[in-house]
């Protein structure tokens, strides 16, 4: 079995059917052919090449589909499948060694991860946009939002947290106070969400540096709807500026779409619940950090809660 994951065929096929991003991606190409006809553009993180062939599709003049993933050896076989070869170039490497022919017109990536940060592919895109895209140039998706509330949630938290206390008739309550540190990737409905959004984090790839990926700020949560404090809910959304109509992705849990979303919500357990009341504001502080700043791949978060204000 390979080590490589994203080129394991299973991840793959994961990551491209009926997915939320992949329409999002299909619809920004499709409504805004003038960006990509005539146009040099960099498919960054390309996969097996389904961007890279849209991109090509839309009336590019030249396509540079690039993956630090052995999945390059699929994405050559699916460019020659379709005859793509005269546009699509695949080349395989990571942005801070590659040189590329020319700069670029515009940047394609599906950049995003877990808490749109964790295991993200933004520092790729940051490197390429500082080397090779032309001045004027564009990057899909360029906008990012990462929002963080509250929420119930007992029946996740029993499930995910609470099942560990008594295992096939032993005491395992050891293992509690890790899985209660440790975020979850879940679908939430949105039906037990206690308080409004809070916005942790902007991002704008046209002008973001590394060092404003790192988050240490004050968070505040209005309650909308009382209840019993279970844990945190952190989903994010992204959107392209340069699209002539408006068009985001969200992983927002209230929304209800006819795809799948790979990212879901990240949970964040509480220890032990607590009663929000309705109407009051409660204060914090979120750091959201990676434990090497060359990498996305290990990063920690915290949250410290004050406790609450009157509105």
């Amino acid at each position: 079995f390979r080590q490589d994951y994203n080129a394991h065929l299973e991840n793959m096929r994961t990551r491209l059917k009926g997915q939320h991003h992949m329409h999002f991606f299909e619809t920004a190409i499709q409504h805004n052919r003038h960006l990509f006809k005539g146009r040099r553009i960099l498919v960054l993180c390309c996969g097996p090449g389904t961007l890279a062939l849209m991109v090509a599709q839309a009336g590019a003049k030249r396509v540079y589909a690039v993956d630090y993933s052995q999945v390059t050896g699929y994405t050559e076989l699916v460019v020659q499948a379709n005859r793509m070869e005269k546009i699509v170039k695949v080349m395989h490497g990571r942005m801070a060694s590659l040189r590329l022919p020319e700069k670029v017109d515009g940047i394609v990536c599906n950049w995003m991860g877990h808490c749109l940060l964790f295991e993200s592919e933004v520092l790729e895109v940051l490197e390429a946009r500082d080397r090779w895209l032309k001045k004027g140039g564009f990057i899909l998706p360029d906008l990012g939002s990462l929002y963080i509330l509250g929420s119930e949630e007992t029946t996740l938290k029993n499930d995910r947290c609470n099942w560990w206390l008594s295992v096939y008739g032993f005491n395992m309550k050891a293992m509690r106070q890790y899985a209660l540190a440790e975020p979850r990737y879940a679908k939430t409905t949105g039906k037990q969400i206690l308080t409004l959004a809070h916005r942790v984090l902007s991002l704008d790839l046209n002008t973001v540096k590394k060092e404003d990926l790192f988050i240490d700020r004050p968070i505040r949560l209005k309650v909308n709807k009382q209840g019993y404090m279970e844990c945190f809910v952190l989903y994010f959304d992204v959107e392209f500026s340069r699209s002539h109509t408006p068009l985001k992705m969200s992983c927002n849990p209230c929304l209800r779409l006819p795809y799948k979303n790979l990212w879901q919500q990240t949970v964040l357990f509480v220890e032990s619940s607590f009663v929000m009341r309705h109407g009051r504001h409660y204060m914090g502080n979120l750091k959201f950090k990676p434990l090497r700043p060359d990498s996305l791949k290990e990063m920690e978060i915290q949250i410290e809660f004050y406790g609450c204000n009157n509105p």
